[in-house]
């Protein structure tokens, strides 16, 4: 997700490291010529590690002199910042790429999260945010003033995720590798396995579907995660009778080319900053099923590019599928809506030069740059 912006950062000058948890993304961060500092940082909350991770974080940047520290997810953001501002990095500036909170939670988990943001702000130089509507809500919830953030939008690779790079053919023999009929409707997702993602709303559209007699069939695309508390698995698409009309890829780099199978692309999440997955759809000509919710709205335009749905609501999901199942015509007027639509606003090289901007401007200053 962060490589092109690395990489642009690179040829512009910068001298540039990575601090991650090292995985499944080192070797493409090593190939490309990124350093990488390994950190131990755990998704959930762990007290004792978190202040063992604090204090990695603190001496990585006492000992590099950086400039600046750039931090990503909520979690690391709040470290990250704390540990920068401690060792007396000058620069600190927090990507986020949607909070954490949002309506569906309980009244005191929504204020532990906002809580968390506001510290993590008193920490930051600047604050970027992909949706414009998470700059109302910084400001209105005074996790910031109004003039320490700024909106980035978000961007991909449009040259990648483009339907004319691939053959004709391509979707026949897609489905084929996948075991999917070549005359079935395939309706996509590309998320983690958890609830959160609306992956049992989708199950369930679909079982009212195949009920109605339609030959829909649900391509997953996302890793399994049976560690978090809210873990979806494929038994989950058995419990609600679709387990023979369900396809779990899991992780893959090569969604662009999985998206050719698909007939419309669904992502019911309950929570999101400004999705990729949706962007790198509409890009491929897909019309776009998505929640209700801050993210989606920037990126589906509802009734012209796809369908707005409301959150863990599966009756109405199903509704929005069906919609576009029984008429390819309306599929392809929305699938070419939604490839100009990501041609004019989700160009990763207009999120490249806001960083670039934002780099220059506090560097001047700071009086470095």
């Amino acid at each position: 997700m962060l490589k092109p912006q690395i990489q642009k950062l690179k040829e512009a000058g910068y001298d540039v490291c990575a601090m991650c948890v090292p995985g499944v993304y080192e070797k493409a961060l090593n190939d490309a010529g990124i350093k990488i500092v390994p950190v131990d940082i755990r998704r959930s909350m762990t007290p004792f590690q978190d202040l063992k991770s604090l204090w990695q974080l603190y001496r990585n940047f006492k000992i590099g002199k950086y400039d600046i520290v750039h931090t990503h997810t909520p979690k690391v953001s709040l470290l990250g910042q704390m540990a920068a501002w401690f060792a007396g990095v000058p620069i600190i500036i927090n990507t986020v790429h949607g909070f954490y909170f949002h309506d569906g939670m309980s009244k005191k988990k929504y204020a532990f999260y906002v809580l968390m943001e506001k510290i993590a702000a008193k920490f930051s130089s600047r604050i970027l945010s992909q949706n414009s509507e998470d700059i109302d809500s910084a400001v209105r919830l005074k996790i910031c003033k109004p003039e320490k953030i700024r909106q980035l939008g978000n961007g991909i690779n449009l040259e990648r995720f483009k339907r004319e790079n691939f053959p004709h053919t391509i979707k026949k023999s897609i489905r084929r590798d996948l075991g999917i009929p070549e005359d079935a409707f395939v309706a996509g997702i590309v998320g983690r396995m958890v609830r959160e993602k609306g992956y049992l709303e989708l199950f369930q559209a679909a079982s009212t579907l195949v009920k109605k007699s339609y030959h829909i069939w649900l391509l997953c695309i996302g890793p399994e995660e049976p560690e978090k508390d809210d873990a979806v698995s494929r038994s989950d698409a058995e419990h609600f009778g679709i387990k023979d009309r369900a396809v779990f890829c899991g992780h893959r780099n090569d969604v662009d080319l999985l998206m050719t199978a698909m007939d419309v692309f669904v992502l019911p999440s309950y929570r999101e900053g400004y999705p990729r997955s949706a962007m790198e759809a509409s890009a491929m000509s897909l019309p776009v099923i998505a929640t209700q919710i801050r993210g989606c709205r920037e990126v589906v335009a509802d009734g012209e590019t796809g369908f707005l749905v409301k959150p863990q609501d599966a009756n109405e999901l199903a509704d929005a599928i069906e919609k576009l199942l029984v008429n390819p015509e309306l599929r392809t007027r929305m699938g070419q809506a939604a490839k100009l639509r990501a041609e004019k606003k989700f160009d990763e090289q207009q999120v490249v030069n806001i960083l670039l901007d934002e780099y220059s401007s506090l560097l001047k200053k700071m009086g470095t740059k």
